[in-house]
């Protein structure tokens, strides 16, 4: 796939990262249709289990100390355990001070708990295989750019280059 152009020419950062948050954007309508016909699915089950449920949202900007580490650890295990290890290209884009950007928390929160509801559960059906397609190929790589421009040249990575 080509750079990304308009009749003006190429994108700028700015305009391909406004590009990315309007597709995840574009996305959010049909993450909850697929949440709805999730949680319609564990309720008419016939008695099995109701399957994984999502932790409630963090409120990152609430949060300090304790209460803090304990919203993170969640997140930083499965980015050590999940994301790192089995994402390759698209992990190597979060920097290393991820934790101190509040959109990469935000993000990641909800990468992780999608990435839990669609691969941790009972047997895949149809519908949950297009959804790790969806999330694989245009949720996924959306997000890891959109942190790694929210994290480009932030005071972190600088201070580390000195």
């Amino acid at each position: 796939m080509g750079p990304a152009v308009t009749a003006d020419g190429p994108l700028s950062p700015d305009e391909k990262a406004t590009a990315a948050l309007v597709q995840l954007a574009a996305h959010a309508e049909r993450l909850a249709a697929i949440e709805r016909h999730l949680a319609d699915s564990s309720e008419d089950g016939g008695g099995k289990p109701e399957g994984y449920r999502p932790r409630e949202a963090p409120r990152w900007w609430l949060l300090a100390g304790t209460t803090y580490d304990d919203a993170l650890r969640p997140v930083a295990a499965w980015v050590e355990q999940i994301y790192r290890p089995m994402y390759g290209h698209l992990a190597a884009l979060l920097p290393a001070c991820w934790a101190e950007h509040p959109i990469c928390l935000m993000t990641l929160d909800w990468l992780s708990e999608l990435w839990t509801v669609l691969y941790v559960r009972p047997p895949r059906t149809p519908g949950i295989l297009a959804s790790q397609a969806e999330w694989q190929t245009r949720l996924l790589p959306a997000a890891a750019e959109q942190m790694r421009q929210a994290a480009a040249g932030c005071e972190h990575r600088q201070a580390a280059r000195r």
